[in-house]
């Protein structure tokens, strides 16, 4: 069965390390017959959430800027790839942003007591992929955890994700085949989980 595959390309750097390695799990999605979709999110005008509670009480954003359709892609997703460096010790700043503009989410799931996921069929998944310059061993800690939470939030399973250290300048990714293997290998699970 084929599945909607969404990515989203969550660096700054058109050509970044972790955008590589997404577009590399993207081709082997396209390549066993899903649909895929992959989304920058440079290319989308998205404000920062604004701690307003519009949402808590209306179940609906006041801001409107690109969120809203990528919102709808993320609604349709059977399959989630979020692709992201690490910036000082965290996820980058526009994934920050993606993850916070998903409270209108949260609002609708925990307050508004709304399901806005498909309540049958396939269980959805989400696989995260990211880069960091540096080698310290917990530098993926608080990314892990802000991703995980907005994956449980989606209702979407967080399968073992793709993290390596030591990447930092635009294209260094390639000097590593290995990881690039390692993503198409975990790409190829993800897609059967």
């Amino acid at each position: 069965m084929a599945l909607f595959v969404l990515g989203i390309a969550c660096s700054p750097r058109r050509s970044g390390n972790s955008t590589r390695l997404l577009l590399e799990g993207m081709k082997i999605a396209q390549s066993e017959g899903h649909t895929t979709e992959l989304v920058y999110l440079s290319d989308l005008e998205i404000k920062p959430c604004q701690g307003c509670g519009a949402c808590s009480v209306e179940g609906i954003c006041v801001i409107k800027d690109d969120i809203q359709k990528l919102q709808e892609k993320i609604i349709r997703s059977d399959r989630l790839m979020i692709a992201a460096p690490i910036f000082f010790m965290g996820v980058n700043a526009q994934t920050k942003i993606l993850i916070d503009r998903m409270q209108t989410f949260w609002a609708l799931k925990y307050i508004h007591h709304q399901s806005f996921f498909k309540p049958f069929g396939l269980k959805r998944t989400g696989l995260f992929i990211s880069t960091a310059g540096t080698r310290k061993k917990d530098v993926f800690l608080c990314a892990e955890r802000s991703v995980k939470t907005f994956f449980h939030m989606l209702d979407i399973d967080y399968t073992k994700p793709c993290l390596y250290s030591g990447v930092d300048k635009a294209g260094e990714i390639e000097d590593y085949p290995s990881y690039l293997e390692e993503v198409r290998r975990t790409t190829r699970g993800f897609l059967k989980s």
